[in-house]
């Protein structure tokens, strides 16, 4: 809105805000920024364009150039004379008035609001009485150094600035006894001359009787602003409302008449017979309040008189003063008041807004002061635990804010390296300056990590962790018990940040740091804690199997120490690991790394008890069982058959129609369906069928002829019945022709043969084995035993089919043109590997 008239001076050095944040007759104020230092700031800006017409609108009588003159000179006296004076309850003045063609403006201190804007339902006794305090030491100032009275002490004339600290302006009318008359003090007196402007009258409900009132007694007196200051008391205790209540502020016939009703309520009774007129006034204040009250002005209490009152004997309010004086105190007061800050049930019963504002801008302005003022070399020990006590401060009240407002006014003041350089060299000297700031800030990191984002807190981490682990050696002199704490803090807090920083800088940085810590360290414990620490960046999958292999694995392995703490925390830790899924170790890790070195700690430990022993012998079999498991479970189940009938008996036998299924009870293979009969003298050759563990063994009944077999394997062959070549199997095939031959001629002939069922057990077999027939096993053929040409003839007779025995399976070696399941017969070999038939003597 204004930036087109900043261009020179103030407007040329600040960033101004398009919108104004409050308004205080006759000012606009707006929130500012200086461009080069970035120091915050407050611009009062009063337009006259707008203001010459407002006058030239309502004014009827006077002139409207006299009045706005009149006005002018009123601001610019005003802000002259702010700017003269120089105390910590006195509005500053950071930038003097400007005056152009169309605006008064000048900057100030940044403030948030004034007494007569301020959301009084919002506030605490506490910090009334503090700002009441702020009022009454402004007072002071003016009073006893200044020779100076106000004379428009009202709410619209106390700003409350970014800290909540009070602050007094408004000096339109002020009175500068030094350069008044006495003549003219004493006989002082107000005159009805109100002017059509608001802010160029005095707000007559703020104003001491006795300048109204008494035409022989009034007088200038200092008196005249604690009547103001009593007013401003009933004023913020009843939110708001007017002891003195004027339909019109500026008109003195009502402020008479006014008064009059109060006066009849208020005097000739007893402080404690007020409630109804004082209503929300604090009882505590009755005493005191009566006399700021008092008609005349010598009945009055003094500024000095007021501070010294009991309302302001309390402790925390003290200790609120001595935080407005704290720059001027000594480093031993600072101490011994920080360290009785520090406790909690103290710190708790200041106001909430006073703590974030005032408190911790106190407290990061310090730091950033003993920091700046820092040399080289070593610090100086009150000045670090000077520091140390500011930090510990901060968290405490940062952890109540916001993130952002944590960020705003803690972060980026004191912990932000990539801002300015001069930011910049703040967070250096501090994490650089000593031992102590550091362990400090370590131990709030659970305040940094929930208040900053990942980055944020991940570059504070970085960024010290070579100073912790690797500090220089003449700091560690000095402080070993401080670098000790330091370090297994550090090491604690770990596990709660881990997560957030990448995979490359833990595998790379952060746990190599941390093995080191582990090999180098002769503090138990450190080591004990940095132990934990492993165990708990395994459980949280932070690190994964290569690098306990490569770095966590090694390290243990030449590990000294056989401290049963040690050797206790080593061997749970161990058994975590072999049991971790998301570390999966292998079994040649497992036994080459872990379990050798269980057992060296485990016996190397020597003042451990029987039952610690026995707790390490349990964890070490615990781990070696679950290794053991492992191991089986990667290996087969390894059965094997040692001959071939053990392992044809495990098979299933299934081959369609014909297939043979075995006889729980008995080990006869039984055809499930009949084959059926085969006519004519062309046989077909049988189905093949599974092999048994048991070879068959058919019997066919011919008078004076038995074949017997017993075979263990049969190989299958194109050759006919027992021939090894085609030749043998031409004779054969003429042996067998004549044999059907005789049997043909037969009294009883046979029209086929027809393998036995259960449920045809009359169907005729013929018996082939002769009564003395012996039976000759040979190495790979069958080879039936048949008559010889000088022997009798066969005399097959019909006789009841008995079923048939199978005890091979193999049809390989069956005669040409069978079409049953008939065992094979035996075959004999000779020495020349060729078959000999040889015929049973017929009995």
């Amino acid at each position: 809105m204004f930036r087109s008239v900043f261009k020179s001076g103030l407007r040329a050095s600040y960033n101004v805000s398009e919108n104004p944040t409050l308004t205080s007759e006759p000012w606009q104020i707006y929130p500012a920024k200086h461009k080069s230092s970035g120091r915050q700031a407050s611009v009062f800006i009063f337009d006259k364009t707008k203001f010459e017409a407002n006058v030239s609108r309502i004014n009827g009588q006077q002139s409207p150039r006299q009045i706005i003159s009149e006005c002018y000179e009123l601001i610019r006296n005003s802000i002259n004379e702010l700017s003269k004076l120089r105390h910590p309850q006195v509005l500053t003045v950071l930038e003097p008035l400007e005056e152009t063609k169309t605006k008064f403006l000048f900057a100030a201190e940044p403030v948030t609001d004034t007494l007569a804007t301020l959301n009084l339902d919002n506030i605490d006794e506490l910090t009334i009485q503090q700002g009441l305090l702020q009022i009454a030491k402004c007072l002071q100032f003016l009073h006893n150094h200044g020779n100076i009275i106000h004379f428009n002490l009202q709410p619209s004339s106390i700003y409350i600035n970014a800290d909540g600290d009070w602050k007094v302006a408004g000096f339109m009318f002020v009175k500068n006894l030094g350069v008044i008359p006495p003549g003219e003090r004493e006989n002082f007196r107000l005159m009805d001359n109100s002017s059509p402007v608001p802010f160029a009258n005095l707000n007559l409900q703020f104003v001491a009787p006795e300048l109204i009132f008494d035409n022989s007694n009034a007088q200038l007196d200092f008196t005249n602003d604690m009547w103001s200051l009593a007013c401003i008391i009933f004023y913020l205790f009843n939110h708001g409302e007017q002891l003195i209540a004027c339909f019109d502020s500026s008109n003195i016939n009502d402020y008479r008449s006014a008064f009059k009703k109060f006066e009849q309520k208020f005097y000739n009774r007893r402080p404690e017979d007020l409630g109804f007129v004082l209503k929300d006034v604090p009882a505590g204040l009755y005493p005191v309040f009566t006399r700021l009250m008092a008609r005349y002005p010598m009945d009055r209490l003094s500024v000095d008189q007021f501070i010294d009152s009991d309302y302001f004997n309390g402790s925390i309010i003290k200790a609120m003063w001595f935080l407005d004086e704290f720059t001027t105190k000594t480093l031993e007061e600072k101490q011994i008041f920080l360290r009785a800050l520090l406790d909690d049930e103290l710190l708790e019963q200041f106001p909430k807004k006073f703590k974030q504002t005032k408190l911790l801008h106190l407290a990061t302005d310090q730091v950033v002061s003993e920091l700046n003022v820092l040399t080289a070399g070593l610090i100086d020990p009150d000045v670090d635990q000077l520091i140390s006590y500011l930090l510990q401060l901060i968290f405490i009240i940062g952890n109540s804010l916001s993130g952002l407002t944590f960020q705003d006014r803690v972060y980026a003041v004191i912990f932000k390296g990539n801002g300015s350089k001069k930011k910049d060299c703040v967070y250096k000297k501090l994490i650089n300056s000593s031992i102590k700031t550091r362990l400090t800030i370590v131990e709030n990191y659970d305040v940094l990590n929930s208040k900053l984002n990942d980055r944020e807190f991940c570059d504070i981490v970085r960024s010290m962790l070579d100073l912790v682990f690797l500090p220089p050696s003449d700091e560690v002199a000095r402080n070993q018990n401080d670098q000790i704490k330091l370090q297994e803090s550090f090491l604690k807090s770990i596990p709660t940040f881990a997560s957030k920083f990448d995979f490359p800088y833990i595998k790379n940085t952060l746990f190599p740091m941390l093995c080191t810590v582990f090999k180098t360290t002769t503090i138990l414990s450190t080591k004990l804690e940095t132990i934990i620490t492993f165990e708990a960046l395994v459980e949280q999958k932070i690190v994964d199997k290569f690098i306990v292999v490569e770095q966590l694995l090694p390290i243990f392995k030449n590990l000294k120490s056989r401290d049963k703490r040690v050797v206790k925390l080593v061997l749970d830790f161990f058994n975590k690991l072999t049991l971790s899924d998301h570390i999966a170790l292998d079994l040649e890790n497992s036994v080459d790394l872990v379990l050798p070195q269980c057992l060296s700690l485990a016996f190397g430990c020597s003042d451990c008890t029987k039952q610690e022993f026995t707790h390490f012998m349990a964890t070490i079999s615990a781990m070696q069982k679950k290794m053991t498991e492992k191991k089986l479970a990667s290996l087969s189940e390894g059965r094997t058959h040692d001959n071939f009938d053990s392992f044809i008996s495990t098979q299933q036998i299934s081959s369609g129609k014909d297939s043979l299924e075995r006889n729980p009870r008995s080990d006869t293979l039984k055809p499930q369906k009949p084959s059926a009969p085969s006519r004519g003298s062309s046989l077909q050759s049988p189905q093949q069928s599974q092999p048994t563990s048991k070879p068959l063994q058919p019997q066919v009944q011919a008078k004076g002829l038995r074949l017997q077999s017993k075979a263990t394997a049969v190989k299958t062959s194109n050759l006919s019945f027992g021939a090894t070549n085609p030749a043998e199997a031409a004779s054969t095939s003429r042996m067998l022709d004549t044999l059907h031959s005789n049997m043909d001629n037969q009294s009883s002939t046979i029209n086929g043969f027809q393998i036995s069922t259960p449920s045809s057990p009359a169907t005729p077999t013929l018996n082939w084995s002769s009564e003395s027939s012996k039976s000759t096993n040979t190495t790979n053929n069958y080879t039936p035993n048949f008559v010889s040409a000088h022997s009798s003839p066969l005399s097959p007779s019909m006789q009841p089919m008995q079923p048939l025995t199978p005890k091979s399976r193999s049809t390989s070696n069956f005669p040409p043109g069978f079409q049953a399941n008939l065992s094979p017969m035996v075959a004999e070999r000779s020495t020349q590997n060729k078959p000999v038939y040889q015929s049973d003597s017929l009995i």
